[in-house]
């Protein structure tokens, strides 16, 4: 008991000792500065008017000539200044700006109305060659609007150098910039144009509306706070923008939510699927192992298992949808549980024949003494037997043929791969939807383990 009582005294001392030395470390580097960021120096409202003015002026693209008319019509007055407890300052501010989004919902079909084609070589004009023309009419239009007028809160932050710097959200800078991001979604939707009293279908020209957003495009309009916080906060902020983002914006998690249904729908019926296929090709089997009769119908079960067993469960998806049921119409959704269960099918089978052939030979003997014919003797004896041995076997294949159906993409089901790619594509966004998928599928495997594992401690105690 002493000795013990030793050790343990030793080991508190020594857990002690770490925590001094990595405290005095941290101490020494200034690493407490970076992980809870002290409040922000008092600024002056003429000193936080300077730093707003500078800060706005070199938001638009050097060579979006709109955009910096914009920037020189803007006037910012403040008002009051908070201070929060991570360097940031909130500066309420009164000001007034030009009423953008009016000026493009006004003269847009104007702005659009422009030769689609280089006359002196015949071919489509770029998006720059768009640009150059349309931006002199722009910056003519914005130096004659209207002003809009009205209240918004800005964000500073506090670098550890000390140097200010905004924080451009969408809210901002829609404010200041007279509603300039939704000047530009705006543009990028519009797919009609009115010429002269006749509508004219600009749908496919993206060059020539990516001209007329460049004409007033911004930069840094939505980072956040311009790695300014210290490393925690910062990446706390920025999972939380990242998770709005990916999931809460537009309701996009409902794509995950829509293409787990189908996985699940998929999973299910390709499992009966596939434990039908798989009883029939394991009795077949099992019959002509016993009787030597079906011989032919094992020559093809053999093929199928080979077939099945031995090429990639992708390529089988692809052939089975594009080159076989494609043709014939036939959805994607049917196509991919057919190819599933097609394919469980051969695992299943060799589970159950293994499980059928493992019953001791005596038992088929006994049923037969009994009087009962071969199908009614694998039936009530046979098989009651082996299922309960392959039934873990069984709940294992589930799993896996839940994973498997993660290619179902490929050929455009919507199951909750795509939904992940879906959301992907749209956020531009590598991390948190191929995340979301993976721990959505993670946790239904983990789930389905841990039935597995009360299955088969249940059988082991009904052994017993």
């Amino acid at each position: 008991m002493k000795k013990k009582n030793k050790h343990l005294r030793s080991l508190i001392c020594t857990v002690i000792v770490i925590a001094i030395l990595v405290g005095g470390l941290f101490a020494a580097l200034g690493i407490e500065s970076l992980i809870v960021p002290s409040r922000a120096e008092e600024l002056t409202a003429e000193e936080a008017h300077k730093i707003i003015t500078d800060e706005l002026s070199a938001l638009p693209k050097k060579i979006s000539g709109a955009s910096l008319a914009l920037a020189e019509r803007i006037e910012v007055t403040v008002k009051e200044i908070e201070y929060g407890d991570e360097r940031d300052v909130r500066v309420l501010c009164s000001y007034k700006t030009v009423d953008f989004l009016s000026v493009i919902e006004e003269n847009i079909n104007g702005l659009l109305n422009v030769r689609l084609e280089d006359p002196s070589t015949g071919r489509p004009k770029s998006s720059v060659e768009f640009m150059l023309e349309i931006e002199p009419k722009m910056i003519a239009l914005v130096d004659t609007a209207a002003t809009v007028e009205g209240e918004v809160e800005v964000t500073l932050y506090q670098s550890l150098e000390g140097e200010y710097k905004l924080e451009p959200s969408d809210k901002t800078v829609n404010a200041l910039f007279g509603n300039v991001l939704k000047a530009r979604d705006l543009v990028k939707k519009t797919e009609k144009i009115d010429v002269n009293g006749t509508e004219v279908d600009i749908k496919a020209e993206n060059s020539l509306r990516d001209g007329c957003a460049d004409c007033f495009a911004l930069v840094n309009y939505d980072s956040a706070a311009l790695g300014i916080k210290g490393p925690v906060h910062g990446f706390v902020d920025d999972f939380k923008s990242e998770f709005y983002n990916n999931f809460i914006k537009d309701s996009r998690w409902m794509y995950l939510v829509k293409g787990l249904g189908t996985t699940l729908a998929i999973t299910a019926l390709a499992l009966v699927l596939g434990l039908i296929i798989g009883f029939i090709v394991a009795a077949v089997r099992c019959t002509n192992a016993k009787t030597g009769k079906l011989g032919i119908l094992d020559a093809i079960c053999k093929v199928y298992l080979a077939v099945m067993r031995g090429t990639p469960v992708m390529v089988q998806l692809l052939i089975i949808y594009f080159v076989i049921l494609l043709p014939l119409g036939i959805p994607k959704f049917l196509a991919a549980v057919l190819c599933f269960g097609i394919n469980s099918g051969a695992y299943v089978s060799e589970i159950v024949r293994g499980g059928i052939m493992s019953i001791d030979e005596g038992q088929t003997e006994a049923g037969r003494s009994l009087g009962l014919g071969y199908v009614a003797t694998m039936w009530y004896i046979v098989i009651p037997q082996a299922f309960k041995a392959i039934l873990p076997s069984l709940a294992n294949e589930f799993i896996t043929l839940l994973k498997e159906t993660s290619v179902a993409f490929y050929i455009g089901v919507a199951d909750l791969t795509l939904g992940g790619l879906k959301i992907r594509s749209l956020t531009y966004s590598d991390f948190m939807p191929l995340l979301a998928v993976a721990v959505i599928y993670l946790i239904l495997v983990l789930g389905l383990s841990y039935l597995v594992s009360l299955l088969e401690r249940r059988l082991r105690k009904s052994e017993r």
